[in-house]
């Protein structure tokens, strides 16, 4: 199927607003909800569903956006959400806990740079040994391990006003009659979204200088992007690498017999 143009989509959809207006749609509450629910619950409205998630700025450029999906994913089908009150709340639940994940990382990250460190000066370390001298690095980046901790207890605190909060309004203020979440169909995998022409163009013209000056090196972001079959795909799809990526570490390997 040929892809729309961003016009095309822009007249179907303004199409489609007048259509809806001629409708009455449904009538029942239990109609008018399940309704409601479509943006998010079918795989036909995937683009709605791409502007849902997150409606806020949530994710960082380094982030899993697909992890952070499926966390949503698992909150919806634990949670149930009957209204868009409700689901704004779980979004900010997702939100928090991803965070506090990013946190946790964050940790890891560090620690394992600080082990790799130990296994380069000292190779003849055992695993026990490796480990406490990379904790005792750690230790030394006070600043850091506050950073992080606070950064975790801020977060799951988040998390768990958002769940009493939302635990408070179903309480205090139900839906009668309750209004069904037909959440079956809420799989749906949601691409990353494809960097700006600029942005492109931009790295596009820094992978060119460094094929014409083997001294230019490329930030780490660049190199990222070009190590990135599926996004280059979308991208930039005719674009030649030559030997960037073996330049930088990332060309195919040869697998062990």
């Amino acid at each position: 199927m040929k892809e729309l143009t961003e016009e095309q989509k822009l007249a179907r959809a303004e199409r489609a607003r007048r259509n809806g207006q001629k409708g009455k749609g449904p009538v029942t509450t239990d109609g008018k909800y399940r309704s409601s629910m479509n943006a998010i619950a079918t795989g036909e409205h995937v683009e709605l569903h791409k502007e849902d998630l997150p409606p806020f700025f949530a994710l960082l450029t380094t982030d899993d956006r697909q992890a952070y999906v499926r966390s949503h994913q698992s909150h919806m089908r634990k949670f149930r959400p009957d209204s868009e009150l409700e689901l704004g709340l779980l979004r900010r639940m997702v939100c928090a806990l991803f965070q506090y994940d990013r946190f946790t990382s964050l940790y890891a990250e560090a620690m394992q740079r600080d082990l790799d460190q130990v296994l380069r000066e000292y190779p003849s370390l055992t695993l026990g040994e490796q480990f406490l001298q990379g904790n005792i690095r750690m230790a030394k980046q006070k600043d850091l391990l506050r950073y992080i901790e606070r950064g975790q207890k801020m977060q799951f605190a988040a998390y768990n006003g958002f769940i009493k909060t939302l635990q408070l309004v179903r309480k205090g203020f139900p839906v009668d009659p309750p209004e069904p979440v037909d959440i079956t169909a809420d799989t749906n995998e949601i691409e990353d979204p494809a960097p700006e022409p600029a942005v492109v163009a931009q790295i596009l013209e820094m992978a060119d200088q460094a094929k014409k000056e083997p001294t230019f090196v490329l930030p780490l972001y660049v190199v990222n992007m070009l190590n990135n079959k599926q996004l280059m795909a979308k991208a930039a799809p005719d674009y030649d690498l030559g030997d960037l990526l073996d330049r930088y570490g990332f060309g195919d390997r040869p697998k062990a017999a």
